[in-house]
């Protein structure tokens, strides 16, 4: 997710056609180098400029971008607003990734916590559980039984605790 609204770029791009990044950037509070990055960004591709899908760019498509910009011999900046990426830090990281490991490092990989896997709730009938899953589930039935019985002994006992006071 962007930092800054699409509109809020392309209205900053335009106007640092003709007027001074610094300037801009003092009054919107952005740095003059991302204000030029956009300007430029929107220079060669208009008015589709920062259109972002919110998927992870494909090995394939990194691999492209990587290969344009050494056979052009085009810099970190130029390549990165030529094929709209948000910022040229991603092209820089996909650079030494690429050098360090090759191309499976471009490949996108999951992000965040794994799924859990759903036990079923049902539980199995008895007539399929083994012998030792049956012991096992008495004693757990059993504990889980002791246990309510000595939180309903507990919860009496406050009762009659609180009765007693006047």
């Amino acid at each position: 997710m962007s930092k800054h609204h699409r509109a809020f770029k392309l209205e900053l791009a335009k106007r640092a056609q003709y007027e001074g990044s610094r300037k801009l950037g003092r009054r919107f509070n952005v740095s003059s180098r991302q204000i030029r990055y956009w300007s430029s960004v929107y220079r060669l591709n208009g008015e589709s400029s920062f259109l972002h899908s919110d998927h992870p760019y494909t090995s394939s498509f990194k691999m492209k971008v990587l290969t344009a910009m050494r056979v052009n011999d085009w810099s970190l900046s130029f390549t990165s607003a030529y094929f709209d990426l948000s910022t040229p830090g991603i092209l820089f990281n996909w650079q030494k990734l690429y050098s360090l490991e090759g191309i499976s490092e471009l490949i996108p990989k999951s992000r965040g916590r794994p799924r859990m896997k759903h036990n079923p709730s049902e539980p199995k009938p008895s007539e399929q559980m083994t012998e030792k899953e049956l012991r096992e589930e008495l004693d757990y039935l059993r504990a889980e039984n002791a246990v309510l019985k000595k939180l309903e002994a507990l919860a009496q006992a406050k009762k009659k605790k609180t009765k007693k006071r006047p």
